[in-house]
């Protein structure tokens, strides 16, 4: 599989958690870009998150796209249900399910989705 230069996730949805995300990500110098608007606190931040859209949020240390609300893209306790646990640089994180990723990919439809199928089933024969 190839790297990316952004990490894609997706949330629980009440809003204590989108209030947690937003700090987070306002503590790790993020902000979303929004037309002319540059949102730069954890209100203004939650707040988009709360429209259930996708969410671009730059930070110090990359992109987070925070992908609810995207055909294809099942739901926090749908992917949470099926989701396995890895750990990352220390850190224990929960990791959508193969099937889930691939059902995205191929949802997502673009030239480079397609390709990461592709390259997913030969890492796999």
């Amino acid at each position: 599989m190839r790297g990316t230069k952004d990490v894609a996730v997706v949330v629980a949805t009440d809003t204590d958690n989108l209030n947690r995300v937003a700090e987070v990500a306002v503590a790790l110098g993020g902000h979303v870009q929004q037309g002319e608007a540059l949102l730069d606190t954890p209100f203004s931040i939650a707040a988009a998150l709360a429209d259930g859209q996708q969410v671009a949020i730059e930070t110090d240390f990359g992109r987070l796209d925070v992908v609810q609300g995207l055909d294809g893209v099942p739901t926090f306790d749908d992917l949470r249900s099926r989701a396995v646990e890895a750990e990352i640089l220390g850190s224990t994180v929960w990791v959508c399910s193969r099937e889930d990723l691939r059902a995205m990919k191929r949802a997502a439809g673009r030239t480079r989705d397609l390709a990461d199928l592709e390259d997913l089933d030969a890492a796999l024969d």
